[in-house]
């Protein structure tokens, strides 16, 4: 599955394909769906305090803990991007 996607829709195949992207590294992680203060909807992977977002545009960020800033590595998702967020998540 690519992970290179420019369509709002297409959100949900990037969180599928970051998903499938931690089952192989033996992590099986399912996003949650939040909803931001301007009414964005993004999905959002956690493993300890670390923390992967994939935003309504399917852009990738990052952020360390929930006190960080939330970091963009990929827009709109792509595969070198899915790959970065998932070595972030796991601290690999």
């Amino acid at each position: 599955m690519s992970c290179e996607m420019s369509k709002p829709n297409e959100q949900g195949e990037a969180a599928d394909h970051i998903k499938q992207l931690l089952v192989k590294a033996g992590y099986f992680i399912s996003p949650r769906k939040i909803t931001l203060e301007d009414n964005q909807h993004w999905f959002v992977f956690e493993y300890k305090e670390r923390q992967v977002g994939i935003d309504s545009a399917s852009g990738i960020w990052v952020r360390e803990s929930s006190d960080d800033a939330w970091r963009c590595i990929a827009m709109p998702c792509t595969v070198s991007g899915a790959l970065q967020a998932v070595e972030t998540l796991i601290g690999n």
